[in-house]
């Protein structure tokens, strides 16, 4: 039997400091990076866009509430005297079939949560988180997460910038 290469939800699990939970019914995360167009004199469009900055990978997670597993136990989310004193913590989100990480963030802290409660329903939480690094499966070991080693920048050729078209 084959390994299907599509991944669906049925396939995803939630891992928050290494213990698997099982209430979500849906996860997404996002990352953006900033990029400048940079303009010289003599060209109606920019000579190149600059990779500046990247922002904090976001989150969320939706699910059902648990009694007595609420955001604050589930996810470490800080309560107001403990702000100071918060820790991160990581998410990875497992492929069940294949036991590999799909999406991991790391340094990770709960923005804010939300829950509610209806008639004639399930109670729902959800959770919204912001990690300092992220990668997905395509990662290798040599990837760099941080600011940038000194060989990444030698390696790279500076752009031509004085070259007009």
């Amino acid at each position: 039997m084959s390994v299907s290469r599509i991944f669906t939800g049925a396939r995803a699990k939630v891992q928050i400091n290494g213990k698997v939970v099982g209430l979500f019914s849906q996860v997404s995360w996002s990352l953006t990076q900033g990029k400048v167009p940079n303009f010289i004199l003599g060209r109606y469009n920019p000579a190149e866009i600059t990779p500046v900055d990247q922002d904090a990978v976001r989150m969320s997670l939706s699910g059902y509430r648990v009694v007595d597993e609420g955001p604050y136990i589930l996810a470490s989310a800080t309560y107001l005297q403990n702000l100071l004193m918060e820790s991160d913590f990581e998410i990875v989100i497992l492929d069940r079939q294949t036991g590999s990480a799909v999406f991991t963030a790391q340094g990770c802290r709960v923005l804010g949560w939300s829950s509610g409660a209806a008639a004639r329903g399930v109670s729902d939480l959800r959770i919204d988180v912001a990690g300092l690094v992220a990668w997905d499966e395509s990662t290798t070991s040599d990837d760099d997460t941080g600011a940038g080693s000194p060989a990444s920048a030698t390696d790279a050729q500076a752009p031509n910038l004085t070259t007009q078209s």
